[in-house]
C-alpha cells in the first residue's frame, strides 16, 4: 500500500476547507493536483473517497471517515515538526548535567530553575558527584556537561570558566582553641585536626593544595561526603574545615561556627565547565551553557 503524506494532507485540507478550490489554494497546488492526490489515495485504500455531486467532486462518507483519521495524523505530524524545531532551538529535550557538590547544591538549582522556566519543554537530569567522577562521566559520554570546582588535567576534554567562589576556614564557635582567634597562619594549622571531604573532591583538592604549597599537610580527623555533614562535625568539635562560603553561609549566620582568615592565603577558585573535545553537544546543552555563561 503506497500512501503518502501529501495524499493525506490533500484529503485533510479538502475536508477542512469543504472545497477543492480552497484546499488547492491552501496547499499552493492546482485543483487538478488535489484531485490526482485523492484519486491515488482512493486506489491505494480500495474505497471510494469522492463522488460527483452537481457536477463537482465531493467527499463520500468513507472519504469523511478517512479524512478524520488523516486529521489526527496531520496533527501528530504538526506536533512532530514543532517539537523537532523546538529541539533544534534548544527549547526541548533532556538536559544531562553532572556537577560537583558545591555547584550542584548551591549554584545549579537556581540556574536550572531559571532556564527551565523559560523552556518548559526541557527535562533536566542532574547527577552530583566529585570532580574526578564528573570528568569520567563526560569522557565516557554519560553526560554532556560537567560542572566542577576542581582542577581538570585530563586530556580529551575542553574546560572553560563560568564563575567561582571562595573557600573559608571554619572553626567551632566555642570550646576549641581557635574559637576566640582572629586570624591564623597556614603553618599554625598543622597543629589542628581537620574535617574533610573525600579525595577527589574539588573543595578538598583546592584548599589542601594551597596549604601544601605552604609546607602544611592538614591532619585529617574524619572524612565526610558533603558540606552539611562537615559543618555539623565542626559544630560538634571534631576540628576545623575548609569549605565553600556558599556551604557555610547559614551556619555563619546562626553563629554555630566562625570563619577564621588565614594570613596571606588566597582561597578564591574558579568554577569550570567540562565538555568532551570530540563530541558535539545537543542544542539544549548549548542553550543551557549560553545561559549559564551570561
Amino acid at each position: 500500500m503506497d500512501i503518502t503524506l501529501s495524499q493525506l494532507e490533500s484529503l485533510r485540507q479538502v475536508a477542512k476547507q469543504r472545497s477543492f478550490t480552497k484546499a488547492a489554494r491552501a496547499l499552493r497546488i492546482t485543483q487538478p493536483a488535489v484531485s490526482q492526490q485523492l484519486a491515488a489515495l482512493q486506489r491505494s485504500l480500495g474505497i471510494r473517497l469522492m463522488e460527483p455531486q452537481r457536477g463537482r467532486p465531493q467527499l463520500t462518507q468513507a472519504g469523511l471517515f478517512v479524512a478524520a483519521r488523516a486529521e489526527r495524523i496531520g496533527e501528530q505530524i504538526d506536533a512532530f515538526v514543532r517539537e523537532v524545531h523546538e529541539y533544534a532551538r534548544g527549547e526541548r529535550g533532556e538536559l544531562h548535567v553532572a556537577a560537583t557538590l558545591t555547584i550542584g547544591s548551591y549554584v545549579l538549582p537556581g540556574a536550572l530553575r531559571a532556564f527551565c522556566a523559560k523552556h518548559p519543554g526541557i527535562a533536566p537530569n542532574v547527577e552530583i558527584v566529585n570532580t574526578s567522577t564528573v570528568v569520567a562521566r563526560v569522557l565516557a559520554g554519560e553526560t554532556g556537561i560537567g560542572l566542577v570546582e576542581g582542577t581538570v588535567d585530563e586530556t580529551g576534554v575542553d574546560v572553560r570558566r563560568f564563575g567561582g567562589d571562595r573557600l573559608v576556614l571554619i572553626v567551632p564557635a566555642s570550646g576549641h582553641p581557635l574559637s576566640d582567634a582572629t586570624r591564623i597562619t597556614a603553618q599554625a594549622l598543622a597543629a589542628y585536626a581537620f574535617v574533610s571531604r573525600e579525595a577527589g573532591s574539588g573543595t578538598r583538592d583546592h584548599g589542601y593544595e594551597a596549604l601544601l604549597r605552604r609546607g602544611v599537610t592538614p591532619p585529617i580527623a574524619i572524612e565526610l561526603p558533603n558540606g552539611e555533614a562537615i559543618v555539623c562535625a565542626v559544630e560538634a568539635g571534631w576540628g576545623v574545615a575548609i569549605l565553600s562560603e556558599l556551604a557555610v553561609e547559614r551556619a555563619l549566620a546562626l553563629g554555630s561556627v566562625r570563619a577564621l582568615p588565614i594570613d596571606g592565603l588566597a582561597l578564591d577558585r574558579d568554577f569550570r565547565i567540562v565538555t568532551a573535545t570530540d563530541r558535539a553537544l545537543p542544542p539544549v546543552a548549548n542553550a543551557f551553557l549560553a545561559a549559564l555563561e551570561r
